[in-house]
């Protein structure tokens, strides 16, 4: 299967201008519907891009929430009938849109991609943010020692306590190979493997009886605040969100290893809006915008004159920053283009026992 992270996006322009696009195509009568994931991240969506594009352009978004799910994008386009014209899918959901011809390709003839590191730009889709699932847990669980590595998750000896995971495959199968000592950069090279597979199942089989299964953003920080588990892989942003917002004492321990990963911005095929939602796009690339962004949420962009932009207290808690990099798996949508569905039936039957 070609490799969809290097796709190039030459000939996104040309087959754009085919279907009569183009940035002067977007009438300020028009409005778009934007899917993203609610709670702080639509939020930051709408006060950084949404709101400001809007009084930029007179376009209006309608915003939607989804959990990352491809089956109802591909349902749309495939009936036709489309509710969404612009998604916020995680890399892998990306990745396999595209292939399966369920986006846009990009119009670069309007879209200004010089500032954008070439992988996070594939033909049909691009960054919107970066994240990072990370070991997260309450502090007032423990006393004098935390956590600070995986092994120590899985070590219900010495830090009693049940385990909040994220019912999903591409993160919890990851977080099970570094518990059990797998260097950060190799989690793809081993997972990619019958044994690697196998270890990773059986590092889960260890942690059975003591997994809490969390699957949405606001279940995962209900189940911390609650006691439910003590500890739990966590999205960065919204354990930051909690301890500011909320005064939880969560802590995140990065180098544990934390999964890099993100969303990216998609126009779905058939949208009856689709030069509006270029248009959309090439706003919220721009530095000001992506910075804006920053200040409003603990995740990261991808903008490199936009890190410019952000103060270095800020960029201390960034996914991405290179204080981070050493202990980052790095994404792999590519991996699991190949062996999601292979790996997610294994996981699911295993869940189900």
């Amino acid at each position: 299967m070609k490799n969809i992270l290097k796709q190039t996006i030459g000939g996104a322009a040309a087959l754009f201008a085919a279907c009569g696009g183009g940035i002067g195509a977007a009438s300020a009568q028009e409005s778009l519907t934007i899917v993203s994931w609610g709670g702080v991240v639509s939020e930051a969506h709408r006060n950084a891009f949404w709101d400001p594009f809007t009084q930029e352009s007179g376009i209006k978004i309608l915003d939607d929430s989804f959990n990352g799910e491809l089956s109802n994008i591909r349902a749309q386009v495939e009936s036709g009938t489309i509710l969404w014209d612009i998604a916020e899918p995680e890399f892998a959901e990306a990745a396999l849109g595209c292939e399966e011809g369920l986006f846009e390709p990009l119009d670069t003839t309007v879209i200004d991609l010089d500032d954008i590191p070439a992988a996070h730009v594939t033909r049909c889709s691009v960054t919107s943010l970066l994240a990072s699932t990370v070991l997260a847990y309450n502090a007032a669980e423990f006393e004098g020692e935390a956590p600070r590595s995986w092994a120590d998750f899985w070590d219900v000896e010495r830090f009693p306590g049940r385990r909040g995971l994220n019912f999903s495959v591409t993160d919890t199968l990851i977080v099970a190979l570094l518990a059990d000592g797998v260097a950060v950069g190799e989690v793809y090279e081993v997972l990619g493997t019958k044994e690697g597979q196998d270890r990773a199942f059986a590092k889960l089989d260890e942690l059975r009886d003591h997994i809490v299964w969390w699957r949405s953003g606001t279940e995962q920080i209900q189940g911390l605040l609650s006691g439910e588990y003590a500890m739990a892989s966590a999205w960065n942003g919204r354990v930051a969100s909690a301890t500011k917002s909320e005064g939880a004492d969560l802590g995140m321990a990065w180098e544990a290893g934390h999964i890099l990963t993100g969303n990216q911005w998609v126009v779905l095929k058939g949208s009856r809006h689709t030069a509006a939602a270029m248009e959309f796009l090439a706003f919220a690339l721009r530095p000001e915008h992506q910075a804006e962004f920053m200040k409003g949420i603990d995740y990261g962009v991808i903008s490199r004159k936009a890190h410019e932009l952000i103060s270095p207290e800020r960029l201390a808690v960034m996914p991405g920053n290179p204080a981070f990099e050493d202990d980052a798996v790095p994404p792999n949508a590519n991996f699991w283009l190949n062996n999601f569905d292979t790996l997610n039936e294994r996981f699911l039957a295993w869940a189900s026992k």
